[in-house]
């Protein structure tokens, strides 16, 4: 193959047309997969051709949907001109049409790519050639809207495509393509009617001996009638497939209506809502949470409205012409696979809601009429008054809610906020009514997330007019006192347990800093609450103590009210009022019925041994080989070897820079293979120390790390450990020569992502002596650990000592082994208790028991507490040392592509004025009116924080930024190194918000809200 492109590894080709040829290739920068799209070279001459090529690359680069194809690269070599894309393995709708489709499967497709042509119209683009091999799968199935190659902006005036002239696939096009008039969006649906036609009867509803006749048929012929089992989409199709646009439907949120609502109920039109559940009055005994229930407790109101003033009333705000369509509009169901997860996240879940802080005064302005906002109230018995201590970091004052407003097919803005919509979150016994002042009608699922679309006044009493989605459908209305508003998205996601006590979650603030200043009286009243459930004078609700809540599991914790207050040992600690109900699963009913725990055999452990095989290793891999048998034949022993394997993976350094390597990083053993114990003897007998040495003395280990987490099959395995083996420091993002171009951050996240936990075994020799410390700092952060008590995972081995090396590998595999017996025995494990030195073999239990507890918690659906309101730390209440919860932010796609986008706009100012840094902050400037922001807020604002790049999703959130304090005299200050280091820093987070847009499991969706409103929890810890 001639073709060479700087940064991708070619593996062959995969598709061919006639402006370029496709090729299936390894991005080598994140060794990920690749679509690469290279226009023809005899193209390449003509300047029409290129320009056209680099269009489709531009066009891509401003859509973010999740049913378009995604780009992550574009540029050219010489004449070659290349794009790199997401790679989509799972074939073409035109492949399945061939196959057979149920009209089920086929309307689900149908929805995906209409969500993503009234994204792309909303955007101004219209893209001309919809058909079924341009309508691509993930592997997940999910559809995607491909080749924009032709794709045209509504406000283009250019002649690059000429009056008169038709441009599209004949097949698919319609009368006024044909013709080659002008076209907007209703072409597209002209062309996907076409396409859910050959769903619907297996082939074309108009076609002819070539073109032209096709294109004429198309213009004359009358619309096949469908056979009389589909008669129910024969409406849907005159409407697509009508002759005149005027006759269609305006746009694609229309026919996602009419696809709602087809003349009978199908499966793909069901709604998933949230079950609705009744809180009881008098709390029942015991449920499976530790032994403590739900209660009834009173919740924040709603906006209390007084009599109508005579004041002045804000106009309504008017829809624009394409208000109908959202920027995001999203089709409202998923596939069968994606029901599943939503159900999951519904029952119980539709709802957290946010109680509004403020200082219970009424605020007046001249405009319009304002409410008072109320802290959030719990029921008696009441407890004396709890002066507020002032947080840190205050959010700025929320502005008043007008009473009248109404904003059409678009959700209200937040007060002084031009993005964010406002949110309310319904309360119990919630009824929707058909007007303002109407009988109540259907009953709401308690906290359901709703947005809010009009404001208005009726006879004095506020009412909201709400729907769970952005798209401009609208639920009906509800008494404003029902609902109580959701000013912000923070939430709280229990820390593991390796070692801290079960959350306790009390009535009172006061009563929550009372157990910081005194452990021992909080350890006895968590043991009194655990023994004595009914009593919930004061400890409303407990995390379950059994087992944890899974750590890959979606569950909220809204934060409605913060205070700092300080331990026994003066240490800040921040007091949370929070509610939760775990939407993973639908509240139980109570019963005196214990957790379940799972099935002790099930718990099985995976280790894998990531060694350097450079040169001089020999010795050490023998070692691994020998200490891993021993292990084995100890587990055979107890005949438990199907609860634990082993695997290894081998690592050197480029085989670029030095071919006689022979490789970077490979799976020698896999998990399967491991667990013969003979055939890892064998197998480990066969690898071989490298008899060439690296470019450097660091090698590629971060690579390694990569292999197995990625490479290993880790499925099936609670307990997750990889042993990394080396006597050198690892080559770092910023080194040409690394394969992953990742820090030891970003591998420390990417393992996490899998539950995976890294130690690191640094063999101190003399001749790597100039690299122990750097390594040491980079093998701390790589292992660093949430538990303080823990820090990390980090194991110097002086002298580089063989066994003593051996020996390390034999107590924390012996650690592990002896857990897997614990379990398999039934016997019962002891909370870690750390000293203030841990030993390894401390650590590793505590590890081993967090990874446990979490396992017991998947397997037996262990819930958040279910609870309204209540009040607990950010620490163990029993030991402050350590933390109970990680504080997050919930952000949608478009918000954390936005932030992405944000950081990547610094990056690229960054390098582009390394020689004349001077430069930076105008260069940023100057590039921030491309995301419509305000050029003269940098200038204003003084540093990256507060001079306007970033979204106001992030105004007021309580964490202090590393990075974005920096000013135009800071940036100055800085040495190259310094400054490359800021760079890395803000890579390292794109990086890391690209691993979160691909977490599926964790973005959720409320009710039947659409996909551009699914929300992920966003660590405070990982924003810029």
């Amino acid at each position: 193959m001639n073709i060479v492109i700087p940064g991708y590894d070619i593996d062959g080709e995969i598709g061919e047309g006639a402006m370029a040829s496709v090729y299936l290739a390894t991005q080598r920068s994140l060794e990920r997969k690749v679509a690469l799209k290279v226009m023809a070279a005899a193209l390449a001459a003509d300047p029409t051709f290129c320009e056209r090529f680099l269009r489709e690359g531009k066009t891509l680069a401003r859509l973010s949907h999740p049913h378009t194809v995604t780009i992550h690269d574009i540029g050219n070599v010489g004449e070659l001109y290349y794009m790199a894309m997401e790679y989509l393995p799972n074939g073409t709708l035109k492949e399945r049409i061939a196959a057979g489709l149920t009209p089920e499967q086929g309307l689900t497709y149908i929805r995906q790519i209409a969500s993503a042509l009234g994204y792309a119209h909303g955007l101004g683009l219209v893209h001309r050639d919809v058909k079924p091999a341009n309508i691509l799968f993930r592997a997940d199935g999910t559809a995607v809207l491909s080749d924009f190659g032709i794709a045209k902006s509504l406000d283009d005036r250019t002649q690059f495509t000429q009056a008169g002239f038709a441009v599209g696939t004949p097949s698919y096009m319609s009368p006024e393509q044909a013709r080659g008039q002008d076209i907007d969006g209703r072409a597209d649906l002209y062309a996907l009617g076409v396409v859910l036609y050959e769903i619907l009867v297996g082939k074309l509803p108009y076609t002819g001996n070539d073109a032209l006749s096709t294109a004429l048929a198309h213009l004359t012929e009358p619309l096949p009638e469908l056979p009389v089992h589909h008669g129910r989409y024969q409406d849907v199709l005159r409407k697509l497939l009508a002759k005149d646009p005027a006759e269609r439907f305006p746009d694609a949120a229309a026919l996602l209506r009419a696809l709602d609502n087809l003349p009978q109920e199908s499966s793909e039109a069901t709604l998933i809502r949230p079950l609705t559940f009744e809180l009881p009055a008098v709390p029942p005994a015991v449920d499976d949470l530790a032994g403590l229930t739900p209660m009834s407790i009173d919740i924040p109101s709603g906006p209390a409205y007084s009599q109508p003033q005579p004041k002045p009333v804000p106009p309504p705000i008017k829809p624009t012409p394409q208000s109908t369509v959202s920027e995001q509009r999203k089709g409202p169901v998923f596939a069968l696979a994606a029901v599943a997860v939503a159900v999951a996240l519904a029952l119980g879940g539709a709802g957290y809601w946010w109680l509004a802080g403020g200082d219970g005064k009424e605020v007046k302005t001249p405009v319009a009429k304002t409410t008072s906002v109320k802290p959030p109230e719990v029921a008696p018995p009441k407890a004396p008054e709890v002066p507020a201590v002032k947080p840190p970091v205050a959010p700025p004052a929320q502005p008043p809610v007008a009473t009248e407003a109404d904003g059409g097919q678009r959700p209200l803005l937040m007060a002084g906020k031009k993005t964010l919509f406002q949110r309310v979150l319904s309360k119990p016994g919630a009824k929707l009514a058909d007007a303002p002042g109407a009988a109540p009608g259907k009953a709401l699922p308690a906290f359901s997330v709703l947005y809010v679309y009009q404001r208005k006044d009726v006879d004095g009493s506020g009412w909201v007019r709400v729907g769970a989605a952005t798209d401009g459908r609208s639920d009906g209305w509800l008494p404003a006192a029902q609902v109580s508003d959701w000013k912000q998205s923070l939430v709280l996601k229990f820390t593991e347990r390796s070692g801290r006590a079960p959350v306790m979650f009390l009535r009172q603030p006061g009563e929550v800093e009372k157990l910081l200043a005194n452990p021992s009286a909080a350890k006895n009243v968590l043991l009194k609450a655990q023994q004595s459930p009914q009593d919930d004078q004061q400890v409303l609700a407990l995390e379950p103590a059994a087992s944890a809540v899974p750590q890959d599991q979606f569950y909220l914790l809204p934060i409605f009210d913060s205070r700092e207050s300080f331990d026994d040992n003066g240490q800040p600690v921040q007091l949370l009022n929070v509610a939760s109900i775990d939407p993973g699963n639908s509240p139980k009913a109570a019963s005196n019925t214990p957790i379940t725990t799972a099935n002790a055999d099930a718990f099985r452990t995976a280790v894998v041994l990531v060694v350097d095989t450079t040169v001089s290793m020999q010795p050490y891999i023998d070692q691994v080989r020998d200490v891993v048998h021993q292990l084995q034949t100890r587990i055979a022993e107890r005949g438990e070897l199907d609860s634990v394997s082993f695997g290894m993976v081998g690592f050197r350094s480029s085989i670029k820079k030095t071919p006689g390597l022979e490789y970077t990083a490979k799976t020698l053993i896999t998990l399967e293979q491991g667990r013969d114990p003979q055939r890892f003897l064998d197998m480990a007998r066969q690898v071989k120390a490298s008899t060439v040495s690296s470019h450097s003395f660091n090698e590629d280990a971060f690579a390694g790390v990569m292999e197995a987490v990625e490479g290993m099959d880790w499925s099936g395995y609670g307990g997750r450990l990889i042993l990394l083996v080396t006597d050198a420091g690892a080559l770092r993002k910023n080194d040409p020569f690394a394969a992953t171009q990742m820090n030891e951050a970003e591998v420390r996240q990417a393992a996490l992502g899998k539950q995976i936990k890294i130690y690191a075994l640094h063999l101190l020799s003399d001749a790597g002596k100039k690299t122990h410390a750097g390594a040491q700092t980079q093998y701390r952060t790589l292992t660093a650990d949430a538990n303080p008590q823990i820090g990390d995972l980090y194991i110097p081995v002086p002298g580089a000592d063989v066994r003593k090396f051996g020996e390390r590998v034999d107590e924390i595999g012996s650690v592990f082994a002896d857990l897997v017996h614990q379990v398999r025995s039934n016997k019962p494990q002891s909370v870690p208790l750390l000293s203030a030195a841990p030993s390894l073999a401390d650590k590793s239990a505590a590890v081993g028991y967090a990874m446990h507890m979490d396992f017991l918690g998947r397997k037996s659906a262990s819930q958040a507490p279910q609870l309204v309101s209540a009040w607990t730390a950010d620490r163990d209440l029993t030991n402050p040392a350590l933390p109970a919860f990680q504080v997050c932010v919930m952000l949608t796609k478009l918000q954390l592509n936005d932030l992405q986008q944000s950081l990547k706009l610094i990056v690229d100012a960054a390098r582009k004025t390394q020689s004349s840094p001077k430069d930076f902050f105008q260069e940023i400037a100057s590039a921030s009116a491309y995301m419509s922001r305000d050029p003269s807020a940098l200038r204003k604002g003084g540093n990256l924080a507060t001079g306007g790049i970033l979204g106001e999703y992030l105004e007021g959130l309580p964490y202090r930024s590393k990075s974005l304090n920096m000013t135009q005299d800071l940036w100055l200050s800085l040495s190259v190194a310094e400054q490359e280091d800021f760079i890395d820093e803000l890579e390292s987070k794109i990086r890391l918000y690209e691993t979160f847009h691909n977490d599926l499991a964790n973005w959720v969706r409320f009710g039947d809200a659409e996909p551009g409103d699914a929300l992920y929890r966003v660590p405070l810890s990982t924003l810029p």
